[in-house]
């Protein structure tokens, strides 16, 4: 069987040989009630409401039951889980039946399936800031117009003023629209979504006449999408209170800003980031934390960037991911680029952090806890702030955001540089040639026109790359480029320490001590200088070239380079050599094609790619692309329950892999709607696989089995997976294979952003890889120590997927690593593990729902093909 391959844009889902189709219709009211007793279709009937609301692919339909059948509805499908079905001729099915009856009882001779939600139900109110309102009983089939009387009448006592109602999608619904839609149209696990209306939006909804109810024709939908924008991106900002400059109190003033936005690592510091923002609250601030303020639906990218470029102080928490996640990367850069003060509240030993260390390298931070108490123990567990410490940190910021926001109120940006004592500064210099996509309302201090004069392009390599990198450097420049090399920087710097610490020598050699405190505070006073001269240098510039090499990528210094120029400039890599890429450097240059020194053409190849980088308008296409297949693949799995991804070998060297990867997928099994997801390859993926899938349909439940695959890949890889000639991919003869991606590479990066948790067992250089792909995306990786390979800590995988996760049980992770534990033990260890991270709510985050310039991902997810 062929599966139908379009455009890499979308994702195409292929269902295994005995798939079926089936509409599913849903009535309002009881046939038995309304229908002659002796029509042989009762449910065909026109005598009451019914409408067929989507289908479901259910495999072996003809032996599946009833109940199985409805768990394939909820998975697949937005509808209510309390319903009933109705057999072909109407009778309806108790819930107790459905075990016992077959699927096919129920399915008709135009292969629909009827279920029947006439009776009321308790349907929650929520509101925009997720505060509960109350519920009501009502029908699934109640038209808004009638909702909103129903929660008038048995909502009194929450004395309800006026609100719209919020589709899927946060959009807003008008007045005119609620006699066209349901409860059901609107519903989300069976809750409405309302927003209170104040009086300066009030006009904003009402733009499109209500009491006239006629069809909109084309030309009206500027009005109203813009409409619709200006609606859309107000429940995001509370309002702003500022300061009274004859008082210590913050006062309110009308506005959409709120002064403070927490950032933080999720795993690391959620909780610490709920206690200060309630310490901050308590005195008068207003605080932006994304867990309170992005809905369900909304585009976490432009809300978290309206965020930022509307607060006045950022405020992260520096714990020992910070940075190295890459929505804390973002957001701090974000937050730099558009000039916002930053204080840093530090979790760490050291200062800055290595990840960090450029952009922070003039930033004062605010220790979370007292030197005294962090210097009386080794190792310091920050998994718990004390309330003592939260309070004098909230405190201490505070009174640095009151100041600043004053300064704020009265902006001098000549004198932002030279701030007063006790007060906080901006950043220090002018980021040219910016390839963000920067708010409207953006800072001054960053600009996306490139400076006067030639082009400017750093070169950043280390000075063992001296010879090479003049010699490219004299290429560009008689090309017509302005060009700076990173390594004489260093070489500077340097050379001051040198000529600071030789005369100290001569004048005290006998006080060793006193030599070596001088030398190190020149070095370290130089490592500042050379850090800000590389910020502002690079700043300035159009592109940085990376020159790779094995001395690149273990200096500390260009590692530094690296993260901070990623997402902040425009970058072409440059491999010097051949070596291994590290997973920290491949997951920073991402899907960006590498250049060769080896080719013979690689100078005019480096200018041509050079001019190209330079006429595009943005950097951001390949990302916002990556970002849609992203959400097209969390669309594509279902809905109802979590997923887990499997990463490994294609071969095993353990011996007792294989028999774990069993053990593994079977105990994983009987996770209910749990969905196992590979990568389409041989080995760890397709053992695990299909003892995940022949467990569930012995027990013959829904395989919930997915494997995706990139669309093609120009390498040869016929020994790792089932690949055609054409070098495209086979479908997988079990489950349901998923193909998205342009390449293997690519494919990775999309699906450690969808996915939450990733198994990985065994592996080489590839699984380490996208083990670093998912930390780089927060998100958890189980690693089967035992096994070997990648899972053990080869291949330079993040150390950081060893650490024992929040709320997991000590003896569980444990086992993952002990030789003499049992097949069993590790896979029962497993299956607990992941009950433990998704209890933990750390499975649907907010940050993995985004797709940059994607208006509608409604609109563009029903348009997926779905191929038999």
């Amino acid at each position: 069987m062929q599966s139908v391959r379009s455009s890499p844009n979308y994702l195409q889902v292929h269902q295994s040989n005995n798939s079926n189709i089936i509409g599913i219709r849903w009535i309002a009211n009881n046939p038995l009630q309304q229908c002659n007793q002796q029509d042989a279709h009762p449910v065909s009937s026109q005598l009451y409401h019914h409408h067929v609301i989507g289908v479901v692919v259910c495999d072996n339909i003809s032996e599946a039951s009833v109940e199985q059948l409805r768990h394939s509805i909820i998975n697949q499908l937005q509808v209510p889980r309390s319903f009933r079905f109705l057999t072909r001729k109407g009778w309806p099915v108790n819930l107790n039946q459905e075990v016992c009856i077959r699927a096919s009882h129920v399915v008709d001779h135009d292969n629909l399936v009827t279920i029947k939600t006439g009776e009321e139900y308790r349907i929650g109110i929520m509101s925009t800031d997720k505060k509960p309102v109350g519920f009501i009983f009502a029908k699934f089939t109640l038209l808004l117009s009638e909702a909103r009387h129903e929660m008038n009448q048995q909502l009194k006592s929450a004395k309800l003023t006026a609100f719209s109602f919020l589709d899927h999608n946060c959009w807003p619904i008008f007045d005119f629209q609620e006699e066209r839609l349901t409860i059901a149209d609107i519903m989300s696990e069976q809750i409405v979504y309302i927003r209170f209306r104040s009086s300066d939006d009030s006009t904003a909804v009402t733009a499109v006449s209500h009491s006239n109810e006629k069809v909109i024709k084309s030309n009206d939908f500027n009005a109203l999408s813009s409409t619709v924008d200006t609606f859309t991106h107000l429940p995001f900002h509370g309002g702003l209170k500022n300061v009274d400059k004859n008082s210590n109190t913050p006062v309110t003033k009308p506005s959409n800003k709120k002064q403070i936005l927490i950032s933080y690592v999720r795993v690391e510091a959620a909780l610490h980031a709920l206690s200060l923002k309630e310490e901050f609250e308590k005195l008068g601030f207003s605080v932006y934390l994304d867990v309170h303020e992005i809905k369900c639906g909304v585009d976490w990218q432009d809300s978290l960037n309206d965020a930022v470029s509307s607060c006045e102080v950022f405020v992260p928490l520096v714990t020992p991911r910070y940075g190295k996640t890459q929505w804390t990367n973002r957001e701090i850069k974000l937050a730099d680029v558009l000039g916002k003060y930053v204080v840093p509240v530090n979790f760490l030993k050291d200062w800055p952090p290595a990840c960090l260390a450029i952009q922070f390298a003039t930033t004062q931070f605010v220790p979370w806890k007292t030197k005294e108490s962090t210097l009386a123990v080794d190792k310091e567990d920050i998994s718990y702030w004390d309330k003592v410490y939260v309070v004098k940190v909230a405190q201490q910021i505070g009174e640095l955001c009151r100041r600043c926001i004053q300064q704020s109120d009265s902006p001098d940006l000549e004198n932002v540089n030279e701030p007063p004592d006790g007060q906080l500064s901006k950043r220090i210099s002018m980021i040219r040639s910016c390839p963000l996509q920067l708010p409207d309302n953006s800072s001054p201090m960053a600009s996306q026109e490139p400076r006067d004069g030639k082009p400017l392009i750093i070169l950043s390599c280390h000075p063992l790359q001296s010879d090479l990198s003049n010699e490219i450097k004299n290429y560009l420049q008689d090309e017509g480029y302005e060009v700076t090399l990173t390594s004489e920087l260093m070489a500077e710097f340097d050379k001051a320490i040198y000529e600071h610490t030789e005369p100290a020598k001569k004048r005290l050699r006998g006080n060793k001590k006193f030599k070596t405190s001088r030398k190190a505070e020149l070095s370290e006073k130089a490592t500042k200088q050379m850090r800000l001269e590389f910020q502002r240098t690079t700043d300035e510039a159009c592109i940085v070239i990376f020159l790779l090499s094995q001395a690149f990528a273990t200096s500390r210094s260009c590692q530094q380079q690296v993260y901070y120029c990623e997402h902040r400039k425009r970058f072409i890599p440059l491999k010097a050599e051949e070596f291994a890429l590290p997973g920290w450097l491949s997951m920073l240059i991402g899907t960006a094609p590498l250049e060769d020194v080896r080719r013979k053409d690689y100078k005019q190849t480096l200018v041509a790619r050079i001019q190209q980088t330079l006429s595009r308008e943005h950097d951001l296409s390949d990302e916002a692309e990556i970002s849609l297949k992203s959400y097209l693949l969390k669309e594509t799995l279902p809905k109802s329950g979590p997923y887990v991804y499997v990463s490994g070998g294609t071969k095993f060297y353990n011996k007792m892999s294989e028999a774990i990867c069993k053990s593994i997928g079977a105990y994983l099994a009987d996770f209910d709607n749990l969905s196992l997801v590979t990568g389409g390859f041989y080995g760890v993926g397709d053992v695990v696989a299909r003892s995940f899938y022949d467990k569930r349909v012995s027990c013959k439940k829904e395989a919930l089995v997915y494997h995706v695959l990139p669309v093609r890949d120009d390498q040869d890889r016929s020994l790792q997976a089932r690949q055609n000639s054409d070098k495209s991919f086979l479908n997988i003869p079990f489950g349901s294979t998923i193909f998205t991606g342009d390449s293997v590479r690519e494919r990775e990066i999309i699906v450690s952003k969808a996915i939450g948790i990733c198994i990985l067992i065994e592996g080489g250089p590839g699984a380490a890889h996208e083990a670093e792909q998912f930390c780089w995306n927060d998100h958890t990786v189980i690693p089967i120590k035992v096994t070997g390979g990648a899972a053990a800590g080869k291949f330079n995988v993040p150390q950081q997927i060893f650490e024992l996760p929040q709320n997991v049980c000590l003896d569980d992770w444990e086992i993952l690593a002990d030789k003499s534990a049992s097949v069993d033990d590790i896979g029962a260890a497993v299956l607990n593990i992941v009950h433990c991270i998704l209890n933990q709510d750390n499975f649907g985050d907010l940050r993995n729902d985004d797709y940059l310039n994607c208006q509608s991902p409604l609109s563009t997810a029903s348009t997926l093909p779905l191929t038999q």
